[in-house]
């Protein structure tokens, strides 16, 4: 009984020393994980990420090419128009690669070549199901609570079961669909070009194309892709949003590409103003207390070149910004300026930098020159990450010092930044890895789940290989 109760003792220590050793796994593995569930990281599109880059650990990994490249909305992005002549910046260049979102082990995006989501595993790229619209879905789904939600130049918005695709609803605010040929392809009048935004169990998307057609700002039921009840509405009106839609407690903001940017009210859809100063579609929306910052450009009217205006926030205009992330106090801002050949419309003498600015003061800490013109960024906690001509670049922010590249084929116009890994999207199709690869360090039975079943199999091992007499303990990784 004595030899039997010391050895009860033994293997109760045993299994608790297993267990923290096996909890450490895991918490080496997820405890600075963080998803990227939406289309630049968030409703805010602030592309900013708190999860702590480990450089070692961005490896070249698998990628995923597409049959063909991106089939933008507006040709080249719209670069020049009858209205609004800009001869050198696309107003509305919004679609030009396959921009993913990232849950737990999968990635998603949406195609405008095959007319889906695609579910990828994100350590493998290997396809794990699609599911098929009758448009092109230009944005990637955002992710919640285990469903995806997305639209799609069909008119619709879509909610399919992250797990497998399987479709839960989906919800159009217009009942006829007239179609039209647009680049070679039939679309509805009320295309879905904004993406989504999910907030407080609400789905918000705008439906537009033309501004003589209604266009159409939607909330609907997460859940069950009602449009009817408390703060669920279709609110027509004269605008065209193009661009990803932001989210915030009060107030929803839209892009339009060659007009100014609109708000509205969440809770009801009643418009809250226009903004004047820079048309485009790119935006954020930036946070200090309980004020809401809107900064908003890209396509610069009647004029050549970038510019980036604010609403609401700290900092003033940026003449020549084309891209910027804020965090930690800083506003890290891509500028570009450059000359345009008159007669033949390509630039010349193009000069692209970054720099930091403080938001207390509108100080520059730094600036420094990039290899070459740039086309996105984002921030993961001290580490920036800007995509280019042919290659993805990792600055640092407490100096600018260039720390990490690699290359890549095309403009690296998509990034996205979870679970150790770096995902980059080019406008030739492609996207790509760098990572850690198929399993998570604590998945030991490498089932692409970090279960029960990885505890059982994680103890036997650590048992066995405390016995100095098994010598396939040598062999164990």
């Amino acid at each position: 009984m004595k030899e039997y109760m010391m050895s009860l003792v033994s293997n109760k220590c045993g299994y608790r020393i297993s267990m923290m050793l096996f909890m450490a796994a895991i918490l080496t593995t997820v405890g600075f994980c963080e998803d990227w569930p939406t289309y630049m990281h968030d409703n805010a599109r602030s592309g900013f990420t708190s999860e702590v880059v480990v450089l070692e650990e961005l490896k070249p990994g698998w990628v995923h090419t597409s049959p063909a490249p991106p089939q933008r909305a507006w040709g080249n992005g719209m670069p020049w128009d009858a209205w609004s002549y800009n001869g050198s910046v696309a107003m509305r260049d919004f679609d030009s690669a396959f921009f993913v979102t990232v849950a737990g082990q999968d990635i998603f995006f949406g195609s405008s070549v095959t007319n889906s989501v695609h579910c990828l595993d994100a350590g493998s790229g290997r396809g794990k199901w699609f599911f098929r619209t009758d448009g092109a879905v230009r944005f990637p789904p955002s992710f919640n609570d285990g469903k995806l939600y997305f639209g799609s130049d069909d008119g619709y918005v879509y909610c399919v079961t992250a797990s497998n695709g399987s479709l839960v609803w989906k919800y159009s605010p217009v009942a006829e669909k007239r179609v039209i040929m647009n680049n070679g392809n039939l679309i509805t009048m009320s295309p879905i070009r904004t993406g989504t935004a999910v907030l407080d169990g609400k789905v918000y998307f705008a439906a537009s194309l033309v501004p003589w057609e209604s266009s159409y700002l939607c909330s609907v039921d997460a859940s069950t892709g009602s449009g009817t009840g408390a703060g669920l509405y279709t609110v027509s009106g004269g605008v065209t949003p193009a661009g990803a839609i932001l989210a915030s407690q009060t107030k929803i903001y839209l892009t339009q590409g060659r007009f100014y940017p609109q708000i509205f009210n969440r809770a009801t859809g009643a418009s809250a103003g226009t903004l004047n100063g820079a048309t485009g579609v790119f935006a954020l929306l930036t946070s200090d207390g309980s004020s809401t910052g809107f900064i908003y450009g890209q396509g610069k009217d009647s004029a050549h070149g970038y510019h980036l205006a604010t609403s609401s926030d700290r900092l003033a205009a940026f003449p020549g910004g084309k891209l910027m992330v804020v965090g930690d106090g800083m506003a890290y801002i891509i500028t570009e300026t450059f000359q345009v050949e008159t007669t033949k419309g390509y630039r010349k003498n193009t000069n692209t930098t970054l720099k930091a600015v403080s938001r207390d003061d509108g100080s520059v800490q730094w600036t420094v020159p990039c290899n070459s013109r740039c086309f996105s960024l984002i921030m993961a906690d001290a580490t920036l990450f800007v995509g280019a001509v042919d290659e993805v670049v990792v600055y640092d922010t407490s100096n600018g010092q260039q720390v990490w590249s690699q290359p890549v084929k095309g403009f690296a116009r998509g990034l996205a930044y979870a679970n150790q890994r770096l995902f980059v999207s080019t406008d030739s199709g492609k996207i790509y890895m760098f990572g850690k690869g198929n399993f998570a360090g604590a998945d030991f039975d490498a089932d692409g789940d970090v279960d029960f079943s990885d505890f059982q199999r994680f103890i036997d091992d650590y048992l066995r290989c405390t016995d100095p007499r098994d010598a396939e303990c040598e062999n164990m990784g």
